[in-house]
């Protein structure tokens, strides 16, 4: 482990990127997880090299983004975490007539990429000014929200594999669907998104931001400590429309106030499992599997979780 992370070292400009024995708590929206053995703040242009190193030292490695769709066990993450964050964060508003492209990379926070969209008078993005996401993971599972998901505003995505080829996809190849992309059955790390956004008007723009931030303070666990919805919803047909929302299914089931030491079901929301406040990972993991078991119990339907695990639980 000393030779990686020697060799890290010289790869990686920052020498405060590379850290060790780096506790996940600090890099998940649960603020939950043990500590990763290795944890590297990554560049663009470092990652060739610190996949072909991890490779070829045999050291597993795990690549994570703002760490708000995760629950990272209590035991931590053996090998090494890759970070797609704040040194690859850029973005670029390329104008057009009608319209204008943002280039993002991946580790630009969505809400700011959102941000900047509408300032400028672009519509397309106002459902993401809460989601608390990279663009990265936005596209790696098709973020949405309040009748919006990226899929709506990729117009290309550029990734690159683990030979350190550098792949490009167009919005039709990144075959989207509810929650999910291409890119969740790829072994790829996406770098880059290019959205297409139109012209608005400014004031509408604000209108439509401001009604969605009410209806979200309103109807979610805003300030506490989630993962955003903890499960998927219930596939019952071809449309959004005829998807059941996993909340339903948990009140049907009489978990609506379930809770497992500091892990409990939200009061505003019962589709978000949140830490309030000293909940363990194994706390979170007991609930939600206690939670899919009544449901299925209960409703008869499994439900499916929308966060994704990491570690040992």
């Amino acid at each position: 482990m000393e030779r990686v992370i020697s060799s890290l070292r010289k790869i990686v400009r920052d020498e405060n990127a590379v850290m060790i024995d780096e506790p996940m708590s600090r890099h998940t929206t649960f603020g939950v997880g043990g500590t990763a053995d290795i944890f590297i703040s990554a560049a663009v242009d470092e990652l060739k090299d610190i996949i072909s190193l991890l490779i070829e030292e045999k050291c597993p490695y795990t690549v994570v983004g703002n760490g708000s769709n995760l629950l990272v066990s209590d035991k931590g993450i053996r090998g090494a975490v890759i970070c797609i964050g704040k040194r690859m964060s850029s973005v670029e508003i390329i104008e057009g007539d009608s319209g204008s492209i943002i280039k993002a990379a991946s580790g630009a926070m969505l809400p700011i990429v959102a941000k900047k969209a509408c300032d400028s008078g672009l519509t397309g993005l106002e459902f993401a000014t809460q989601i608390p996401g990279t663009i990265g993971g936005a596209v790696y599972m098709n973020a949405g929200a309040f009748g919006g998901d990226m899929s709506d505003t990729v117009q290309s995505v550029t990734t690159i594999d683990m030979n350190g080829a550098v792949k490009h996809y167009k919005s039709e190849e990144a075959d989207f669907g509810y929650r999910t992309s291409i890119f969740s059955k790829k072994n790829e790390i996406i770098t880059e998104a290019v959205l297409g956004l139109l012209k608005g008007d400014k004031d509408r723009i604000s209108e439509k931001v401001l009604s969605i931030h009410e209806k979200r303070a309103a109807s979610q666990p805003v300030g506490k400590r989630s993962a955003g919805s903890t499960f998927r919803k219930i596939s019952d047909g071809d449309t959004p429309e005829s998807m059941t929302p996993a909340w339903k299914l948990i009140q049907q089931a009489g978990m609506k106030d379930a809770s497992v030491g500091r892990a409990r079901v939200s009061e505003k929301h019962s589709g978000f499992v949140i830490n309030d406040g000293g909940a363990t990972a194994a706390d979170i993991y007991t609930l939600i599997n206690e939670i899919i078991d009544q449901v299925k119990n209960r409703t008869g339907v499994t439900l499916e979780p929308e966060i994704k695990m990491l570690g040992e639980f």
